[in-house]
């Protein structure tokens, strides 16, 4: 879960540099999608979860997880169960394809725009795990200790700032820690 906030976060600061938008349809950013019913698939549907992507646990922990030598490529191939927006689940293999959507948005492999971006002004000493085929790991990849950590959550207790320089909007820090209750998500 830690390295889905991380990935959530550059989502946030390539919005803030204008390099993308959550409303911005994710096929734009992965042209596997175009013509598809994934076409529909938003940014925003991708980080909040409720993308509607294929997701199976067999599928999610296993094959893309475990099996997948390229988990970017497999996520990508799943098709869409679920009109977007309709339908939650804790999707790893939709998490994943963000990798394809920060590295595209920003022409950044996503660990090298993490390291420039989030983990170097931070002074964070944090690696992200690579799947065989050499992509970073969106969904579960992020290695860090405790003290790495507490420096991300710092910076959301700043709202985005550290020391004088504004990392990610105090608008993404809103957004992305705007809490629904349980009742909330049902009706």
């Amino acid at each position: 879960s830690a390295s889905k906030s991380v990935t959530s976060t550059l989502v946030g600061i390539a919005q803030d540099e204008g390099l993308l938008s959550l409303d911005d349809p994710a096929s734009d950013y992965i042209p596997e999608w175009k013509g598809t019913p994934s076409e529909a698939v938003t940014i925003r549907n991708l980080v909040s979860n409720d993308s509607g992507r294929f997701y199976s646990f067999e599928s999610d922990y296993t094959d893309m997880a475990v099996v997948a030598r390229d988990k970017t490529a497999y996520a990508i191939g799943l098709d869409q169960q679920h009109e977007p927006g309709t339908h939650w689940d804790y999707n790893n293999s939709a998490i994943q394809t963000l990798e394809q959507v920060i590295s595209e948005a920003t022409g950044q492999d996503m660990e090298e725009y993490a390291q420039e971006k989030l983990f170097g002004p931070l002074g964070m000493s944090v690696s992200i795990k690579r799947d065989q085929a050499g992509n970073p790991l969106a969904f579960m990849g992020v290695q860090a200790g405790c003290e790495d950590m507490a420096r991300f959550g710092y910076l959301f207790l700043q709202e985005g700032a550290w020391g004088d320089e504004q990392i990610v909007s105090s608008e993404w820090v809103a957004e992305a820690t705007e809490f629904e209750t349980v009742a909330e998500l049902i009706e």
